[in-house]
Order: structure tokens, then C-alpha cells, then sequence
């Protein structure tokens, strides 16, 4: 009965030994599984961090897209308002009656003679007979435009050009008078 008690001893020992093994295993799977647990939440979080960024980062262009747009439509909405103001001025300009356009003609040559010697003088044609005979016609809505003897030196006092002049001077000014929130 030696042998058997030895034989028992041996696999009771291979039982533990077995055993010790089978629960470091396992012991080792849990720890294997807790890490790949935890790398999994910290990837997921590490994810959804960066969705969370790109989404707002996202959110972000899309509203400076839309302010850009709204800011680019105000511009050209007031840029229009701006060219209907300059429109209202040239239609009131040409409706102008005789007596006023004929002072305004007035005055304008005389400015003219004061830079040029005036050799010929246009202008549109209900203002022919206020300039007089030396008139030629131009296609403009009034003023006058003057050159001297030669043509070799021109001044434009066109309502056009006038016009052009002021818009391109107090372009702030007259959009701040517009726009202005009071």
C-alpha cells in the first residue's frame, strides 16, 4: 500500500500544482481583461473627446460661415441702398427746372474760367441754350464738361462726374448718415 499512497500523494500534488496554475490563469486572464477594459474606455473616451472637439470645431466654421454670409448680404444690401440714394440724386438732378439748372450752369462756368481759359464747352441738350451758342452736345444728365482752345486740358463738371467724386470722397460718411442706429 506504499505505492498507492505515494501514487495518491503525487496526484493530489499534480491536483494543486494544477490548480495554483489554472487560478494564476485565470487570476492573469482578469488582470489581461481589466487592462483591455480600462484601454477600451480610456480609447472610447479619447474618441469621443476628439468627436466632441470636431463637432464643435465643425459648429464653429459653420457659424462664422453664417456670419460671414450674413455680414457679405448687409454689405450688398447697403451698398444697393447706397446706389438708390445716388440714383434718387441724378433723377432729382435731370428733373431740375430751367431756372435752377440755368444758375447751376452759371456757376459752373464760372469755376471753369477760373482753372482753364474755355475754348468749348459741353453739355447735354436742354442745357445747350442756358451755355450758348458755343455748346456741343454731350450724353450727360447736367453740368457741364469745358476744354480749352486746343482740347489739350479738360474740366469735367458733369453731374456724373460730380457724383462719382462725392461717393468716392464721403462714401464713409454718407453710409454712416444711412445706417447710423440711433
Amino acid at each position: 500500500m506504499g505505492l498507492e499512497k505515494v501514487k495518491d500523494e503525487i496526484l493530489d500534488k499534480g491536483r494543486q500544482d494544477a490548480k495554483a496554475i489554472t487560478d494564476a490563469a485565470k487570476q492573469e486572464a482578469r488582470k489581461i481583461s481589466a487592462d483591455a477594459e480600462k484601454k477600451a474606455k480610456e480609447c472610447t473616451k479619447a474618441a469621443e473627446k476628439e468627436l466632441k472637439e470636431t463637432l464643435e470645431a465643425m459648429e464653429r466654421k459653420e457659424m462664422l460661415n453664417a456670419e460671414m454670409e450674413l455680414r457679405k448680404e448687409e454689405l450688398s444690401a447697403k451698398k444697393e441702398a447706397v446706389e438708390e440714394v445716388f440714383a434718387a440724386v441724378r433723377k432729382s438732378l435731370q428733373a431740375l427746372d430751367a431756372k435752377k439748372r440755368e444758375a447751376f450752369l452759371k456757376k459752373l462756368l464760372g469755376k471753369a474760367d477760373k482753372e482753364i481759359d474755355v475754348g468749348s464747352i459741353y453739355c447735354n441738350s436742354k442745357d445747350a441754350k442756358a451755355v450758348g451758342q458755343n455748346a456741343a452736345k454731350a450724353d450727360i444728365i447736367g453740368g457741364l464738361i469745358a476744354e480749352n482752345h486746343d482740347g489739350s486740358i479738360r474740366v469735367d463738371y458733369s453731374y456724373e462726374t460730380m457724383l462719382d467724386s462725392i461717393k468716392e470722397a464721403h462714401l464713409q460718411d454718407i453710409a454712416g448718415i444711412l445706417f447710423s442706429q440711433k
